[in-house]
């Protein structure tokens, strides 16, 4: 099951078709449909929930100024949407996080702790560090590889649906897929997110260097 309903071409269709004299509507609508979608998002790449809170308001708020730029395609019109919106939501993060490089403070922390009233406090903490530690791994992606891991396994979208939204082949979504979970899990396990180099290649890269393959 899908953790949201998708959103189909027709939906997008009927609430921009009055974008150009009610840009307030249209982006009230946007948020109907995306609010909780851009959330996950956001707090993925930031690993905090105040923050994805804000800057998915931020998220619409530049939707709402920029929505007269916005190009439709007409032939994939939820796809091109949902690309739009979310590299919004990635250039909002990426900016985020350039001006946030340091954890959150322990005031902070404990404010929310009191807030969310949960049950556990040792697992809330080893949950808070999983999220940042998730974070941390998410923010060494490409956002084309972001986008892909959010379309396949955010919204549960099929690699064409996914081609369509980024404006790449199946084949491509596949690569980037599979290029991302691999960097995802050497993060995760403490590795820096590069790829390993083969044998082969190793020897060449010594060899062009001066330096004879067997001394490796």
């Amino acid at each position: 099951m899908a953790m949201y309903p998708p959103i189909t071409d027709q939906q997008v269709l009927d609430l921009l078709a009055g974008r150009a004299h009610h840009s307030r509507l249209v982006v009230e609508g946007l948020y109907d449909l995306y609010a909780d979608r851009l959330f996950r998002y956001l707090l993925a790449r930031v690993g905090d929930p105040d923050a994805a809170d804000e800057l998915t308001t931020e998220v619409f708020m530049r939707a709402m100024r920029y929505l007269d730029r916005f190009r439709l395609n007409t032939e994939h019109p939820a796809a091109a949407l949902s690309a739009w919106l979310y590299r919004i939501a990635g250039s909002v993060a990426s900016n985020y996080r350039r001006s946030e490089r340091r954890r959150p403070e322990m005031a902070a922390l404990a404010d929310w702790w009191e807030a969310s009233q949960a049950p556990d406090p040792e697992r809330w903490v080893e949950e808070m560090e999983e999220l940042e530690r998730l974070a941390e791994a998410v923010s060494q992606l490409s956002e084309d590889q972001r986008l892909v891991i959010v379309g396949k396994f955010g919204e549960e979208m099929s690699n064409a649906e996914i081609g369509q939204m980024l404006g790449k082949s199946e084949g491509a979504v596949k690569a980037l897929q599979h290029r991302a979970l691999r960097t995802l899990a050497r993060l995760l396990r403490g590795g820096n997110g590069r790829e390993p180099e083969s044998h082969e290649r190793e020897g060449r890269r010594r060899q062009a260097g001066g330096i004879p393959a067997e001394s490796a």
